[in-house]
């Protein structure tokens, strides 16, 4: 998603939010999330809050110009840009976003200012596991409607991984499901795809364990002569 900012830098198309998101309102939810503010007062948070969104609205041109994420003159998001195709970003994800690009980018040297908010874009555009755990396996326990009234260390370890359709909160699986169906289905038919046509990695990552090889036609073809 980095790579696909740099390349797109300066000619991204642009999704158009079903409605405009005010910058304070989504700095102030990032702000309450970040666990590093726990000990921040509210009125502090509203105060960085307030900075961050002058900045952002003082630099909004900018990043409408190169990036496609366009604020309005009332200070509201209105367009984030596309980075890949047929690809939608955790909508949740963007209170955090906002904050980073608030926060973390070095808009006064140029260089370093696009290549920190191709980072920031690259981040929230990255394909994260969904809030809720995946259902399947010994993960379907954790949808047990009754799953605090089990928690005593004398409960027998088949009821907690007793799938019994009454025990479950089956409208909060359903939505799990979809939801991990919904990532598998996007790796397999929406990055890995992607990954094939564009991505161009350094190539440290050859020896730091990012790629393993998992096969080698050379010895296949050497074991089927064998055979």
């Amino acid at each position: 998603m980095y790579q696909q900012a740099l390349c797109r830098f300066g000619n991204f198309n642009a999704i158009q939010l079903s409605e405009p998101a005010p910058l304070r309102e989504l700095l102030t939810m990032a702000l309450k999330d970040d666990e590093s503010m726990s000990d921040v007062n509210e009125k502090e948070k509203l105060e960085i809050a307030e900075v961050n969104t002058e900045i952002l609205r003082e630099n909004a041109e900018m990043i409408n110009e190169y990036f496609s994420i366009h604020i309005d003159q009332g200070g509201n998001l209105t367009r984030l840009p596309v980075v890949l195709d047929q690809y939608t970003p955790d909508m949740d994800r963007l209170p955090e976003f906002m904050l980073t690009l608030g926060n973390d980018i070095a808009w006064d040297v140029e260089k370093e200012c696009f290549r920190t908010a191709a980072a920031a874009i690259g981040n929230f555009y990255a394909l994260h596991p969904p809030i809720l755990p995946n259902p399947s396996g010994k993960g379907i326990r954790l949808y047990k409607k009754n799953k605090d009234s089990m928690e005593s260390a004398g409960q027998a370890d088949n009821d907690l991984t007793s799938t019994d359709e009454d025990d479950m909160d089956q409208e909060l699986v359903a939505e799990a499901e979809a939801a991990w169906a919904q990532r598998e289905w996007t790796i397999q038919h929406v990055l890995f795809p992607s990954m094939r046509l564009f991505l161009k990695p350094p190539k440290s990552m050859a020896t730091d364990g990012t790629f393993v090889q998992i096969a080698s036609l050379d010895k296949l073809y050497k074991i089927f002569e064998r055979c």
